[in-house]
């Protein structure tokens, strides 16, 4: 009776670590980094977008979610880490004068306009809207764990013969939710 009830357990346990491992495979890897602890970058891609991963090390990662769609918007993602915020878990635990100099350095770049906002799980993050030479952008920044994440989105195509920018259309609040969606389903999943 003890071993039947030994097997069910063992049983119940390898189906729970299966249905767990089943759900994590919905999500791309963008790749390994490790300095403030080894976490392995996972995102859940919004359908009909792909993972083009551009450069991963220990210390950052920089890739593109992009659209099938060339009228959807691209998502660019940035993960590094700072030393500065080595001791911080999250921009929810930043002070108001670290917060200050963070949204001092966006301004020094651009006119831009900074509201707040929160992943699904309460995660605060800094929205920085800004236009450039007509290309609508929404910048969204956090930090985790001491890494700076940086999400833009945009729509902005460039003509490859001049350079220039092509007239873009501005991002929409359904697209800012669904950027939302990307950063609150990113995972940092401890690496072994």
């Amino acid at each position: 009776m003890m071993m039947k009830k030994l097997f069910a357990m063992l049983l119940c346990l390898s189906m729970l670590v299966n249905c767990a491992a089943l759900a994590e495979t919905g999500k791309a890897s963008m790749g390994v980094i490790d300095v403030n602890g080894a976490f392995d970058l996972k995102c859940a891609l919004p359908e009909g977008y792909r993972l083009e991963v551009l450069y991963s090390d220990s210390v950052t990662c920089i890739a593109t979610v992009k659209a099938e769609d060339p009228s959807k918007p691209t998502l660019q993602i940035s993960v590094a880490f700072n030393e500065i915020y080595a001791g911080i878990d999250r921009l929810n635990d930043m002070d108001e004068d670290a917060l200050k100099a963070v949204e001092d350095s966006f301004r020094a770049e651009e006119s831009v306009d900074i509201s707040y906002m929160e992943t699904a799980y309460g995660t605060k993050l800094m929205v920085v809207k800004e236009n450039l030479d007509g290309a609508d952008y929404v910048d969204f920044y956090t930090v985790y764990k001491g890494y700076e994440v940086e999400l833009i989105l945009t729509h902005a195509q460039y003509d490859a013969e001049t350079g220039m920018i092509l007239d873009t259309p501005p991002i929409t609040e359904a697209e800012i939710q669904m950027a939302v969606q990307f950063l609150s389903d990113m995972d940092f999943v401890p690496a072994q």
